[in-house]
């Protein structure tokens, strides 16, 4: 039995006790807003009055009358607002760490090359639309062990709001204490994977049951058990708990001197005595650069009660009452139609049998002969019933039911594409007030996928030196390592021998006054020899080999380990935004080319326009092809630098002494004489003539200073005058506005 098993867990922070009782409030809470969270989930995917009859099935002789009408107004809602939420793969922005460790660029390169991919897309979909349907939602973050590379070997799973076990007690998430993921496990892979035996098992069922919640609440409680009862081994499933223990420590179990920061806890539920011990406990699977716990599951909450961050709200639940209330009266709606029949009245032995068949059969050019002693009026043969017409209050209800779906909806109708014949400064408003919501929840979003990047970060570096046979490697070196977020008990602990000797050679030193430290040389050269050993320390990693354009990057390990900043751009944008966005597009057309102009021509002007155009395409969310930064980038690929043959640089070498030597000699001519030779030398430089026409228009003392500076600067452009006074200013290219051209967005 291991040794932690053993233990009474007294001086932890997080003791068994503790966990089971969070487990236990955990699962209370997930019954309670079990039904509401079926009901959503039915909405959505049109089983609204299937999920609330349950096994119960319509008469053959009602089925005409009693009619279920849904309307699914969560689909599409919840749809429009994902699209414009998460579009498309989020591209992240990493900046530099403050401590100056890892390449940012190739950082970003392999994150986006993985958050890219159709599988993590996919994953994070999935998670965004739990998280609004549900109160929210997990990622969890891992890697496989083993050869190949390693961005195909890190996965990220989904964890429904129901197996996310959180620190909901909390006021603030930094005060959390743990994460916990709570989910069913075949029996026998958890009996191999723990060296376990004889486990009970049972059978794994959706917590969202759609079978009916008026089924369930007739059950006892003894008969669910009963039904929950695996049929055999095969089919058998152990929920199994994982704790992120963020507050205690573990020691490592081969070194005790190296303690880890948080640990991870397996524990394995409805076993008994054995349920209330851990059946495994070790470090967390990864660390922050500086050391801190960093748990691989990561949560999203898009809403939550005012206190408890960590208490989730689904978004669903602000439309959900209208669409239940939308379903039950277009449903009352329908059999009142149906049941609005034309239906009549005759007096007995007026019409015989036939006639009365041929009479409800409708029959066209049908007539009918009344008796010769019906003394009546014709009109009083057959007198229709009249059907009172539906009361005008249930369509008036509807509109009311829809004005609230509408304004619980979260969002304007102009966000969603529906067209609306309200005025554009109406639309503007609308929109800026609504999509404040969904400005939250996109940071929000961006957030979480921070989140899940740090710690695919570490899952990568992990997988980029785990080849999947170093189990035990480790134990045969001689050196000794601690992973990362490791805590030596004895680091920078000096014997006792050595203080007492720092000690006598800092008080011989302060007696006279030397600030020399003193040094044995026998002691420099083993320390030297120990660093030395130390440096030649290295760990086996596999660089992941990466093309960005036209060139291969090889990032390596040292290149990730950094504490980054990451940020997301090219979020989600609603229909409206778009259409601004193409706007912008066709208005800055002209100013921007301008500014690429003056950009390319150098100077102090073109310092601002490359900067003022960095500027519009982050305000405007330009394409990345836009950025001045890319654009530069590819005009370099396109015009390469030819390189000069080696009978022309013999040439080029030849011709400067020449050259110098002749412009020595306009030292000893006349100013005019000298800008007349000047402008035959430069005849091919409208630079140099035009500063010549300015040098002719200043004193002859003035005219020798510029050409002294021309003459000793190789033939190369002095700085430029002042102008004069009355000389106007230069043109500058014209710049678009601050605003926009179609105003701020």
């Amino acid at each position: 039995m291991p040794e932690y098993q053993l233990s009474d867990f007294e001086d932890d922070a997080l003791s068994p006790q503790l966990v089971m009782e969070q487990l236990k409030a955990h699962d209370k809470r997930m019954r309670g807003g079990r039904k509401q969270w079926a009901v959503a989930k039915a909405a959505y995917m049109t089983r609204y009055w299937e999920h609330l009859r349950g096994d119960k099935k319509t008469d053959d002789k009602n089925q005409l009358t009693d009619v279920d009408v849904e309307v699914n107004r969560l689909w599409g809602v919840l749809s429009a607002y994902l699209g414009a939420l998460y579009p498309r793969a989020n591209r992240a922005v990493f900046g530099a760490d403050p401590n100056g460790t890892g390449e940012p660029e190739k950082a970003e390169l392999a994150t986006n090359r993985l958050l890219s991919s159709a599988r993590i897309h996919s994953r994070i979909m999935s998670g965004l639309r739990q998280a609004l349907l549900y109160p929210g939602c997990g990622a969890k973050v891992g890697y496989h062990p083993g050869h190949g590379s390693a961005l195909d070997r890190v996965w990220v799973r989904v964890i429904p709001w129901w197996e996310m076990v959180l620190d909901s007690d909390v006021t603030d998430a930094a005060d959390e204490r743990f994460r916990c993921h709570a989910y069913y496990q075949p029996k026998k892979e958890v009996e191999k994977e723990y060296d376990l035996e004889d486990l009970s098992g049972t059978s794994r069922q959706d917590f969202l049951d759609s079978s009916g919640l008026s089924e369930e609440t007739k059950q006892t409680r003894s008969f669910r058990k009963d039904q929950r009862r695996a049929p055999s081994d095969e089919g058998a499933f152990v929920r199994v708990l994982e704790v992120c223990n963020l507050k205690d420590t573990i020691k490592d179990d081969r070194d005790d001197s190296i303690t880890y920061q948080g640990r991870l806890e397996i524990y394995v539920l409805g076993q008994g005595e054995m349920s209330k011990v851990p059946v495994w406990m070790g470090p967390l699977p990864f660390a922050s650069p500086d050391g801190t716990p960093l748990p691989h599951i990561v949560p999203l909450i898009f809403n939550h009660e005012p206190e408890f961050p960590l208490r989730g709200v689904a978004h669903s639940s602000r439309i959900l009452p209208q669409i239940q209330e939308l379903n039950a009266y277009r449903s009352f709606m329908a059999m009142a139609t149906r049941k609005d029949t034309r239906q009549y009245v005759t007096r007995k032995g007026t019409f015989n049998s036939d006639e009365l068949t041929e009479l409800t059969e409708g029959s066209d050019g049908l007539i009918l002969q009344v008796a010769e002693d019906f003394e009546r009026p014709l009109s009083e043969a057959v007198y229709p019933i009249p059907t009172a017409p539906i009361s005008a209050n249930i369509d008036r209800y509807l509109k009311e039911v829809e004005n609230d779906l509408e304004r619980g909806i979260g969002s304007s109708p102009q966000a969603r594409g529906i067209v609306t014949k309200a005025t554009a400064f109406e639309v503007q408003t609308v929109q800026q007030y609504t999509e404040s919501d969904f400005g939250m929840h996109a940071m929000i979003k961006d957030e979480w996928l921070a989140d899940i990047v740090r710690v695919v970060l570490r899952a990568l570096i992990s997988a980029m030196q785990d080849f999947g046979d170093s189990a035990g490697a480790y134990e045969e070196q001689e050196v000794e390592l601690a992973e990362v977020g490791a805590i030596s008990d004895d680091e920078g602990a000096p014997g006792e021998e050595e203080g007492e000797e720092q000690e006598e050679v800092a008080e011989v030193a302060e007696e006279e006054g030397s600030a020399a430290p003193h040094v044995d040389d026998d002691e420099f050269d083993e320390l030297r020899a120990e660093e030395d050993a130390q440096i030649d320390v290295t760990i086996d990693s596999q660089p992941l080999s990466l093309r960005d354009r036209n060139n291969m990057v090889e990032v390596d390990v040292e290149d990730l380990d950094a504490n980054f900043e990451i940020s997301f751009v090219e979020g989600g944008r609603t229909p409206l935004n778009d259409t601004a966005m193409q706007q912008n597009l066709v208005g800055l057309l002209e100013p921007y080319m301008a500014l690429w102009e003056q950009a390319q021509k150098g100077g102090p002007l073109g310092i601002f326009a490359r900067n003022y155009m960095k500027t519009i395409a982050e305000r405007f969310d330009l394409p990345r092809d836009l950025h001045p930064e890319e654009m530069e980038a590819a005009l370099e690929e396109d015009q390469p630098q030819e390189e000069m043959s080696p009978e022309d640089a013999e040439m080029a070498e030849a011709a400067q002494p020449q050259q110098g030597a002749g412009l020595e000699a306009l030292l000893q001519m006349p100013p005019d004489q000298a800008i007349a030779e000047l402008r035959k030398i430069f005849a091919d430089d409208p630079k140099v003539q035009q500063m010549l026409d300015q040098v002719e228009q200043l004193a002859p003392e003035q005219q020798a200073e510029v050409i002294a500076q021309l003459v000793s600067g190789g033939g190369e452009q002095p700085p430029a005058e002042q102008p004069p006074a009355e000389q106007p200013p230069a043109e500058q290219p014209p710049m678009p506005p601050p605003g926009g051209p179609v105003g701020p967005v």
